[in-house]
């Protein structure tokens, strides 16, 4: 057994404490004077990844699949936090559909992004409204699922967000600086159903 004294590097000498095998700490009341080392991200899913590139989603993917994508940085690490979908259309829906199609989809939208090691990793694929609310977790009420006035003052759609740290906790989706990792959306079918179809990405970048 190596015995070791831990004290306070400032000068004052105080000794750290020891209780039931754990060292006992507590987290101090304010943030250190230290310099920031992030700075906040968002921007939307684009065909060219920048962020005045076309985002919108509403098109027809059935023939030749489009991808919308966020890149990573060529200069700081980007981690992606959450996924704030909209979806806008003319008619009341039902949750089996995508938008007011009257069906689902066929293929899906593929979410999924390439990690470190250069494999897709798909986190949802969602065919219908209801796997948009399921993937967010949400709980789809008759009364309460679609809102109005999304495009247009009379139309109908519905808003969800995907909290990416709650299932890659605690940062979510990392894409390492100056690689070719990614995070993509793909438009498999005909999405021509919806008026109004984006995702807008929300996270920070990480810099030396």
């Amino acid at each position: 057994m190596l015995n070791a004294l831990i004290t306070d590097g400032s000068g004052t000498k105080e000794r750290a404490f020891v209780r039931d095998n754990s060292l006992v700490i507590t987290q101090y009341g304010c943030p250190p004077l230290l310099p920031q080392k992030n700075k906040i991200f968002s921007q939307k899913f684009t065909t060219d990844g920048t962020a005045t590139g076309t985002s919108e989603m509403g098109v027809d993917g059935s023939g030749t699949p489009v991808e919308y994508y966020i890149p990573a940085q060529n200069e700081n690490d980007l981690y992606i936090t959450r996924l704030t979908f909209v979806l806008g259309y003319g008619a009341s829906a039902e949750g089996f559909e995508f938008a007011d199609s009257n069906s689902a989809l066929t293929n899906g939208v593929k979410i999924s992004y390439t990690n470190t090691y250069n494999d897709e990793v798909i986190i949802a694929n969602p065919k219908g409204n209801y796997s948009f609310m399921r993937m967010s977790g949400a709980h789809i009420s008759p009364e309460a699922w679609e809102q109005r006035g999304f495009a247009s003052s009379g139309d109908y759609g519905y808003f969800i967000n995907m909290y990416l740290n709650n299932v890659m906790p605690p940062y979510g989706v990392k894409l390492d600086r100056g690689t070719n990792q990614r995070m993509s959306i793909l438009i498999r079918d005909d999405c021509t159903d919806a008026d109004l179809f984006n995702c807008q990405v929300f996270g920070f970048e990480r810099f030396e």
